[in-house]
């Protein structure tokens, strides 16, 4: 069966056929996902969120278009708001039992994660690289898929983004 087919039914309320587009799908999705956080848990909680995602949002989808690539782009989605809230809650636990920031610095930093996750998604991705993860920008450019002058401009122009949306937050 076609998966029109079973959204149709779920939309007429037949929830059960949900579990069919469920079992074709999950594995794969499962499969990405796992790529991207590298921690089975994880990659489950993930898959089982986008799943809930797309069961909530199913009376707005087009039973015409097909369905994995929306299920990825939930899943990714997912996966990057749990990735984001991950690195910047550990990001500031980490440094303030080091005791390397104040309480109001710590504030000062998730302002600053807050603001860089505002950013083009490239020059939030080159910025993150850099700073979080201590990437040079020769590694930068090469996770990016990018030539090194493309990495040199994208940190220039996401730190240059990031300075004015701070002046305009103070």
């Amino acid at each position: 069966m076609e998966d029109s087919f079973y959204i149709k039914k779920v939309k007429e309320g037949k929830t059960d056929y949900f579990a069919f587009i469920v079992k074709k799908y999950q594995s794969h999705v499962f499969n990405v996902v796992m790529k991207i956080t590298n921690n089975y848990a994880t990659a489950e909680d993930i898959t089982q969120e986008t799943f809930l995602k797309f069961f909530n949002s199913i009376g707005m989808f087009n039973e015409d278009n097909p369905v994995f690539p929306y299920l990825l782009r939930i899943a990714v989605n997912c996966t990057k708001d749990y990735i984001k809230k991950e690195k910047k809650q550990a990001e500031i636990k980490e440094k303030i039992s080091q005791n390397k920031i104040s309480i109001e610095n710590g504030e000062k930093l998730e302002k600053m994660y807050e603001l860089i996750y505002k950013l083009p998604e490239n020059q939030k991705e080159a910025l993150l690289l850099h700073y979080r993860d201590g990437n040079s920008i020769k590694e930068i450019a090469f996770k990016m898929n990018i030539s090194l002058s493309n990495a040199k401009i994208l940190l220039f122009r996401g730190r240059k983004a990031l300075f004015e949306m701070w002046k305009k937050e103070k």
